[in-house]
């Protein structure tokens, strides 16, 4: 729990925006993994003995994490069944993908693969047969990817370079990605917790988003309604909850309800109604369907009350599910009409950076800014792990890379570029410009994370900031009104 003296000030009658925000940039930025125990500095806290624990000595202390190790055997047997599958036949693209009947006259690709990690064997490396099997598909030259795949296969380990496990990944599927999977699952909660903790790329997400919140309803003495399209397991709501304890305003959490939802809505609400409890606060947390969205918030008492946060994020690692596209872009579309005639705000943080591949001149060029970009994320995660965590670093890596770092997957997500999917929808709203505090706090977290991050802001009224390694943009989180 955050000390009761950073916020005594937000006791006082009269408080002016500016003195709430100081305010709230001075707690732990990673008290926001809360609901998991709080955490300062380089240390992590267990959730449930509430000991201080170094994380770069995470392993021997997080619970489930000794139980990681037990992945050696698992391991050895990937390695003995690897050699047996680069024999197999060649992948076949069969019924694969939408584009092995597309021509394209207009091909070229730029070189924005990775020079690290190219294993020259010959004359052809990994990365010019990535970008060789891009330019394939984009011709409908299905024959030739098959025979690139066959060749990639050859060069690629799930343990090797950076570049060999993503494209080992994207490229094999069946038996032994299920099976270090499932193996991943038993520790889903320990490594859960410990990805939060470690990376900044959920934490960067959120902060931004809630500062943007705080900022916003400062000016607003109406009750503060949270629409949040993927909850998950609520952990971006502890420390939003005790800033709103401390403002003295009320608080309701609502959770999109769908048919892919693959957490326990249960486990969440009784989470942060505890929690909300310990921080003194009356908090509602409900679900509804998006169908029925406009409809529960017409029908509310208070509706005309309410201050609106419609917030959404998709494809952050730490999530590691997919999301179907067209769901966002119905709870944005549904967002937007209630803004019409509401007070509110919508944050939107995104993992796959959809905005930015709606300038690829076609598949080749996109496949390879995918390699560029889920090559960044994997390479960032290494820097934190030492020789003796492979065996965690190789479940965080099933548990939260690996879903989207598919074929199938990229394609489907092609198509939606395409489309138009999460541009066409933003028409009409307006940029909330983050501030420079938010700005300058964000990039002091994110610093004592690793040198190699950057943050920029940019976007309609300086409404983004983006989260990039070595000048790779990784996560990205926008804010409008």
């Amino acid at each position: 729990m955050m000390q009761p003296e950073m916020f005594q000030l937000f006791l006082q009658q009269d408080l002016d925006h500016q003195e709430v925000f100081q305010l709230f940039l001075q707690q732990d930025l990673d008290h926001q993994a809360g609901l998991y125990g709080p955490k300062m500095g380089n240390y992590a806290c267990d959730d449930y003995t509430q000991v201080l624990l170094p994380v770069h000595n995470i392993s021997q202390h997080v619970e489930g994490f000794e139980e990681i190790s037990g992945l050696d055997e698992v391991l050895r047997w990937w390695v003995e069944s690897e050699e047996m599958e680069n024999n197999a036949d060649f992948f076949s693209l069969e019924n694969e993908s939408p584009f092995s009947r597309e021509k394209s006259m207009d091909i070229p690709v730029a070189n924005v693969l990775p020079l690290e990690d190219m294993e020259v064997e010959g004359q052809t490396s990994l990365c010019n047969l990535l970008e060789a099997y891009g330019e394939a598909m984009e011709m409908g030259q299905r024959e030739l990817a098959n025979v690139i795949v066959g060749c990639i296969n050859a060069k690629t380990s799930p343990f090797g370079a950076t570049m060999k496990r993503v494209a080992f990944n994207l490229f094999h599927s069946g038996n032994q990605v299920d099976f270090i999977k499932q193996e991943s699952m038993k520790n889903f909660k320990s490594a859960f917790k410990a990805f939060y903790q470690i990376f900044p790329y959920g934490r960067f997400c959120h902060f931004a988003a809630n500062s943007a919140i705080v900022e916003a309803i400062m000016s607003y003495s109406g009750k503060l309604h949270i629409i949040d399209f993927d909850m998950g397991e609520g952990v971006q709501w502890a420390a939003m909850l005790e800033v709103i304890e401390k403002l003295k305003r009320d608080i309701k959490l609502t959770s999109i309800r769908t048919n892919e939802q693959n957490y326990n809505f249960e486990e969440t609400r009784n989470r942060l109604l505890d929690y909300a409890n310990g921080c003194g606060l009356n908090l509602e947390v409900q679900d509804v369907r998006i169908e029925d969205l406009a409809w529960e918030i017409e029908r509310s008492r208070e509706h005309e009350h309410e201050f609106l946060t419609f917030n959404c994020m998709v494809g952050l690692p730490h999530m590691g599910r997919i999301r179907s596209r067209s769901e966002v872009m119905q709870f944005i579309t549904t967002a937007k009409k209630l803004l019409l005639t509401h007070k509110g705000i919508i944050t939107f943080g995104d993992g796959e950076y959809l905005e930015r591949r709606k300038d690829c001149n076609g598949f080749g060029s996109y496949f390879g800014d995918c390699i560029m970009h889920y090559h960044a994320l994997c390479e960032s995660m290494e820097i934190s792990f030492p020789e003796n965590l492979k065996e965690a670093r190789v479940a965080m890596e099933s548990l939260f890379v690996w879903p989207y770092v598919t074929l199938s997957y990229w394609y489907k997500m092609w198509e939606n570029v395409k489309g138009g999917y999460g541009f066409k929808e933003i028409t009409g709203l307006v940029g909330w410009r983050l501030s420079k505090e938010s700005l300058m706090e964000a990039k002091e977290m994110v610093k004592k994370t690793h040198s190699s991050y950057n943050i920029r802001v940019e976007g309609q009224n300086n409404n983004e900031m983006v989260l990039e390694w070595r000048g790779t943009p990784l996560v990205r989180i926008s804010v409008w009104k």
